[in-house]
């Protein structure tokens, strides 16, 4: 049997800040808008991304980097690069390391790999190394 991870839905409180976030630091695609304007897709070519508006209703509480309910990865040509849009983009870098999770300044380079906060808090693990998670091929 053969499954193949190739979608992920995200909840955000402000869908175009989120698509901006993800198309700076990452180059996603921006492929269109869901018929009901709520949503949007983006691509790495592979994978799709869909950014959901969430209800203005909606409230939804912020839990600490290492508590939350889920987190993903990527894995990216230039980490050095990918951090340096990152911060312009203003976004906040959780820890200076997917392993190990250690703490690092704002202005340091990483050595092997980030945590960053996308808008919405959700916890991205970025990488350069094609090797970072096991069962993982590139």
């Amino acid at each position: 049997m053969s499954t193949r991870l190739r979608h992920l839905a995200i909840r955000c409180r402000d869908m175009e800040k989120a698509k901006s976030f993800y198309e700076t630091a990452f180059g996603f695609a921006f492929i269109g808008y869901r018929p009901s304007g709520l949503g949007l897709d983006l691509s790495d070519g592979t994978n799709n991304i869909t950014l959901l508006q969430q209800p203005a209703d909606m409230q939804r509480p912020y839990i600490e980097e290492g508590d939350e309910y889920i987190h993903f990865g990527v894995i990216v040509d230039d980490l050095h690069a990918c951090w340096n849009r990152c911060r312009e983009w203003g976004a906040e870098i959780s820890k200076g390391d997917v392993k190990d999770r250690t703490e690092i300044a704002q202005e340091d380079l990483p050595e092997r790999s980030f945590k960053v906060l996308d808008p919405d808090g959700n916890v991205i693990d970025v990488t350069a190394n094609t090797e970072e998670w096991r069962g993982v091929t590139v």
